[in-house]
């Protein structure tokens, strides 16, 4: 048998030069999930708090922190490299304009970075070739419970979950107002609506008003926060319960705000068909949720999260119309998002049919 010749590594790749696997790594940067880490670190130790009021040295951060110095500095260079923070002379360190995202005294991202980075989000994650492979999400399979059930078992991740949804709710609420027709609504009912920031932006629009919220029972408290904060509380009732088994029945509107995308079809044809049972002929439905579309946007990455947490998925303007029209709604009508008209976001509103 005759040797096969030897083949430069470089030709046998196709490549011109020597692979270099210091160069390679700049290039793939398979490191880069660590970097959500290191924002939900700062968050956590609230650097951002202690950096507010002006630029401060690694020891004054250790101790107003109570941090191990050594391990603070070291970690206080991670941060600069993520650009938290940069440092200013005499060796001190000042915020950034993505560092002061990370402050909890202004409207920010504090929560929102620790509940994205947090195991209940990231530990499913690792199992993601396994949920191409199988279509099945991996919660269940990292902790034995769903999505839900582990913020039930895990109150303080819970809580940044719902400081998470408080902080995108808020812009898409005080849109919402200006997107719909209000007039004659009497009463709301807001189905999966914790922590109560759509809810609290429609009673202060409807003064006459009276809401209901539907969520899990570790869910509710959050929403009571809220709307106490907003002085609606008192026209609120805070009702804890499974949607897919009963949905409270007479309000005017109904408001499913991002609740879709978390379900496969078979359970959003549920939910929807316990709303359509339990609204009155020609009250209305209004959906606003993420929309699938071929651009390229942030609602991909979505998708594939709630593939991976809950086994939802985003869906195209098509595919929520033909659900609103199979649970026994009217055709839906898009209506424009006042305000995020380039957000990747669909409005739909569509009344029971009689």
């Amino acid at each position: 048998m005759t040797a096969s010749p030897q083949v430069p590594a470089a030709a046998a790749a196709g490549r011109q030069e020597p692979f270099s696997p210091l160069g390679a790594l700049r290039r793939l940067n398979p490191y880069h999930w660590s970097a959500g880490l290191v924002i939900r670190g700062m968050a956590e130790l609230r650097i951002a708090d202690r950096l507010a009021a002006g630029p401060r040295s690694d020891a004054e951060i250790a101790a107003a922190i109570d941090a191990h110095p050594p391990s603070l500095t070291r970690f206080l260079r991670v941060c600069e490299l993520h650009g938290l923070i940069e440092p200013v002379v005499p060796d001190r360190w000042a915020l950034t304009e993505a560092g002061e995202l990370l402050r909890t005294d202004v409207p920010s991202l504090h929560g929102f970075s620790i509940a994205v980075n947090a195991p209940g989000m990231t530990r499913p994650w690792e199992r993601i070739a396994d949920v191409v492979r199988t279509g099945e999400p991996a919660t269940r399979a990292v902790w034995g419970m769903d999505h839900w059930e582990y913020y039930a078992a895990h109150p303080e991740e819970g809580r940044h979950y719902c400081e998470h949804s408080a902080s995108l709710s808020q812009e898409a609420a005080e849109s919402l107002v200006r997107s719909l027709r209000l007039d004659g609504v009497a009463s709301v009912l807001d189905v999966g609506g914790s922590p109560g920031t759509m809810l609290a932006a429609l009673l202060r629009a409807l003064p006459a008003a009276r809401g209901v919220l539907l969520d899990l029972e570790w869910a509710v408290p959050f929403a009571r926060e809220t709307l106490t904060a907003a002085g609606v509380a008192d026209r609120a009732e805070l009702v804890a319960g499974d949607f897919f088994a009963e949905v409270p029945a007479g309000a005017d509107l109904c408001l499913l705000k991002h609740i879709l995308c978390d379900l496969d079809d078979e359970r959003a044809a549920r939910l929807l068909a316990n709303c359509a049972k339990s609204t009155p002929p020609g009250g209305r439905i209004v959906v606003l949720d993420w929309e699938h579309t071929d651009q390229s946007s942030h609602v991909h990455a979505n998708d594939v999260e709630f593939m991976v947490l809950t086994g939802g998925r985003t869906r195209s303007r098509a595919e929520y119309e033909s659900l609103l029209r199979d649970a026994g709604f009217t055709a839906p009508r898009r209506l424009p998002l006042v305000g995020l008209e380039r957000a990747p976001m669909v409005l739909l509103e569509a009344v029971r049919a009689d």
